[in-house]
This record gives C-alpha cells, structure tokens and sequence, in this order.
C-alpha cells in the first residue's frame, strides 16, 4: 500500500515537474510581454475664481498633427486615452474666455500624464468709444484762436470769426474775452495816445494841463474803452444771448457783401442762431455814456441827447468797422483762419 501510494507521488511529482519545465520552456520561447504604446492625458479647466468650466472643447494635437478633441465634463475635467506617445500641444477655447494653447507636453509609453489646472482668462473685448468734443470745448478752441488774430501782427482782432458754422460762446466765455481784450497792453497803448492827443490840444480843459491833466485823460480813456468793452461786448451779450462777434463772411457778390456787412450795425446773431437786433450793443453804449458820468467832471458830462448821438454813431461805426472785416482787415490779420480750416 505505501508503495503504491509512493509510486502515485512520484507519478504526480513527475508530471508535476514536466509541466513547470513546459511552461517554463514556453515563455521562454515567447519571450517577455511587450509594455503598451500609448498613455492617457487628463487635466482639469478652471475660470480666475478657481470654478469649473464645463463644456469647455479641449483639442490635442500631436507632433505629427493627428487631433482629437472632447468637452470638459461637470467638473471641468477632461482626458485623452490611448494616444500614441510622443510630444503633443493642448487648445482650450470657451466662449467668453480668451483662448488657450499649451507649449508642448511630452507623453512617454504606458504614462498617465496629468496636466497642471489650466486657468482660462476672460477675454478681452474691444470697444469703440467714439469720442465727440462738447459745444463748450468746440467754442473754447475756437475763442482760443481768436485771440491771437491781430491786424499787422499788432492791434487786436479778437470779434471777428473767419471760420465757418462758430458755436456760440457761454456766458463765462464771453466775459473772458472781452476782459482778455479790455487789459491787452495795446489797450492801454491806445488810451495813452490819445491822452497824448487831447493834452496837446488842450481838449477837456477841466482835466488841466501837464502830467497831471494828460493823468487824468489818460484814466478817463482807458475807463471809457474797459467799461465800453466789458458791458457792450461782455455783459449784455451775456444777459441777452447774443453773439458780440463779427462772422466774416468773404463770399457772393460785392453788393452783398456790403450790405451784410452794414447789416451789422443793427442786427446781430443770437445764442440759438438766429438773427436779432443788436439790443447788447444799443443797451451797452447807453449804459457806458451812464457810468461815464460818474467819473467825468461835471462840466462834460454826457447828457441824454449826447448819450443817444454817441450811440448814434458807434452803431455807424461798427457798420465801417465791418466794412473793413469784410473786406480788408483779413488780408492784414495774422492768425485768421479761412472758413471750414479751422
């Protein structure tokens, strides 16, 4: 019986051995089992908060330019199997976000490659802002060109206007520029010559004579020409919206070019562009002969018949003065600009 038995076991140790030597001799003769070719790609997409960016298209593209392309899931996550290894670049787009692409990411045999969160950043869109000055700045630059149109390079020529279509000027813009005219050096040139003048012949005797009477007349002219600028050419043009200016004009016939140009010693634009009568300049000759008064001596004070015929006859004198504008004093004045170039 043991015998038997031992037999049995060595029957089975045998058959036992030959099937290990077997095997054995088969994988030798396979060989060792190949490692896989391709990896997996996976990373997560994430907005500046650090949130997910679902249904995100995520596009791989190899070296060799074989693509693949698939949406980030719920949780911003995306993955790529089975890609062949090798070098690959990641294209991220997502609407409202700038786009993204990777630099190049290496993926090596049988490698789970897990690339850093990518963090999308909104896009930047354009605007076009048009940008339109405002009727203030427009009349600003405008007055900022008058003021520097003097006849022969010298005398003022700050009211008249040689460009086409002037926006009106605003109330502060007005007393600028006639202030700018009233302290202008040549101002206080002109009322010095003719001091000078009525001095020399002895006119407004009760003002004296020599340096004390030429003192005197030469204060009183300057106040006439400042408080006849300031209220006839700023402050009732202020009050009543009118427009103290002179627009050239420097077209049509000669007739009707004069005729505009005398037209003006009674009528005048308004603030809104239409025309009116010139009640600034009627209403500020009568006011500055009133002021006058206060400072002349009593002996030639202006009376009410003297006050109208002075207003009388500025009103005539403007309409020579535009004369002139129209057409002369344009050749002659230095920083004019033609209508429509300014």
């Amino acid at each position: 019986m043991r015998l038997h038995k031992a037999r049995l076991l060595k029957r089975f140790a045998a058959l036992l051995f030959f099937s290990l030597s077997r095997l054995a001799a088969l994988q030798q003769q396979a060989g060792p089992e190949p490692l896989s070719q391709t990896g997996i790609l996976q990373g997560r997409v994430l907005d500046e908060t650090g949130a997910a960016v679902t249904a995100a298209p995520v596009m791989v593209k190899s070296e060799a330019g074989e693509s693949h392309s698939r949406d980030t899931d719920s949780e911003g996550a995306y993955s790529f199997s089975a890609l062949a290894a090798g070098q690959f670049t990641l294209t991220i787009t997502a609407p409202g976000f700038a786009s993204f692409t990777s630099p190049p990411i290496l993926l090596a045999s049988d490698q789970r490659l897990a690339v850093p969160d990518i963090t999308l950043h909104l896009a930047t869109v354009p605007t076009k802002v048009d940008v339109t000055a405002s009727k203030t700045d427009v009349a600003e630059a405008q007055l900022q060109s008058e003021v520097k149109q003097r006849l022969l390079g010298v005398l003022p020529n700050f009211y008249t206007v040689y460009y086409k279509d002037p926006v009106p000027l605003n109330a502060g813009q007005k007393m600028r520029l006639s202030l700018r005219l009233a302290v202008d050096p040549v101002s206080f040139g002109m009322a010095a010559v003719q001091a000078g003048f009525e001095t020399n012949n002895k006119n407004y005797a009760e003002y004296g004579t020599g340096a004390q009477g030429f003192g005197k007349r030469y204060a009183a002219a300057y106040a006439d020409d400042f408080v006849g600028t300031m209220v006839g050419s700023g402050l009732f043009p202020m009050l009543l919206r009118q427009d103290p200016r002179y627009y050239y004009k420097g077209t049509g016939s000669v007739g009707s070019r004069v005729l505009y140009a005398l037209s003006w010693s009674f009528r005048c634009k308004g603030d809104n562009g239409k025309w009116q009568l010139n009640y600034s300049a009627l209403l500020g000759d009568a006011a500055s002969a009133a002021i006058s008064n206060l400072y002349y001596p009593k002996e030639i004070r202006n009376s009410a018949g003297e006050t109208a015929k002075y207003s009388m006859l500025n009103l005539a004198s403007q309409g020579v003065d535009a004369l002139l504008q129209e057409f002369l004093f344009k050749k002659l004045t230095t920083h004019s600009k033609d209508p429509g170039k300014l």
